[in-house]
C-alpha cells in the first residue's frame, strides 16, 4: 500500500472552509430546524434527519440540458441522416445529451464552544443523459454555490433564533 494513501490533498482545507460557516445560536436544534426549512424552500426534499448526530440529507432533481450540447448533437444527427440518404437515422448523438441531474446534499451541524454552531454542507451531482445513463458525477466545488446556499441559510437561522 502506498505510504501516502490516507494523505489529504493540499486543497482539502480550502474546500472544507468554503463548505463551512459558523452561526451563533443557543442550541443546534434551532440551526437544524432552520436548515431543514431553508433546504425545503430551495426545492430540496429532506431524505433523512439524524438529529442526535446533527445530519440532514436532502436531494432534488434539476434540468441539466446544455443548449449548445443539444444543438451540436442534433446537428450531427441531422447531417449523418442526410448524408446517408436517411439510412443511418439513429439519433445516437441526441441520446447522449445531458438531460437531468440529481443533486444530493449533506448538512452537518456541529456545536462549538459557547453559543456557536458550525454547519458544513457538501453537495454532489450526478448527471444523466436522455437515455437515462449516468454521464457524469462530481462533488460541487464552486464557491458561488456555497455562498448562495449559506446566504439563504443565514437568513433562515436568524429568523429561527429570533422567533420570527
Amino acid at each position: 500500500m502506498p505510504r501516502d494513501v490516507f494523505r489529504l490533498p493540499e486543497s482539502s482545507m480550502a474546500v472544507r472552509s468554503m463548505q463551512t460557516r459558523v452561526y451563533t445560536a443557543s442550541d443546534d436544534t434551532a440551526v437544524m430546524s432552520a436548515s431543514a426549512a431553508a433546504l425545503q424552500d430551495m426545492g430540496y426534499a429532506i431524505d433523512e434527519v439524524e438529529h442526535a448526530l446533527g445530519v440532514i440529507s436532502a436531494s432534488k432533481r434539476a434540468d441539466a440540458t446544455n443548449q449548445m450540447q443539444a444543438f451540436g448533437s442534433l446537428t450531427l444527427d441531422s447531417m449523418k441522416c442526410a448524408f446517408s440518404f436517411f439510412l443511418a437515422c439513429d439519433g445516437k448523438n441526441y441520446g447522449e445529451i445531458d438531460d437531468v441531474q440529481d443533486i444530493r446534499l449533506t448538512l452537518i451541524s456541529m456545536p462549538q464552544q459557547g453559543d456557536d454552531v458550525a454547519v458544513r454542507i457538501t453537495i454532489q451531482k450526478m448527471i444523466y443523459d436522455k437515455r437515462g445513463r449516468l454521464s457524469a458525477q462530481a462533488t460541487v466545488t464552486d464557491p458561488d454555490v456555497y455562498d448562495a446556499m449559506f446566504a439563504k441559510l443565514s437568513k433562515a437561522v436568524f429568523l429561527e433564533v429570533e422567533g420570527i
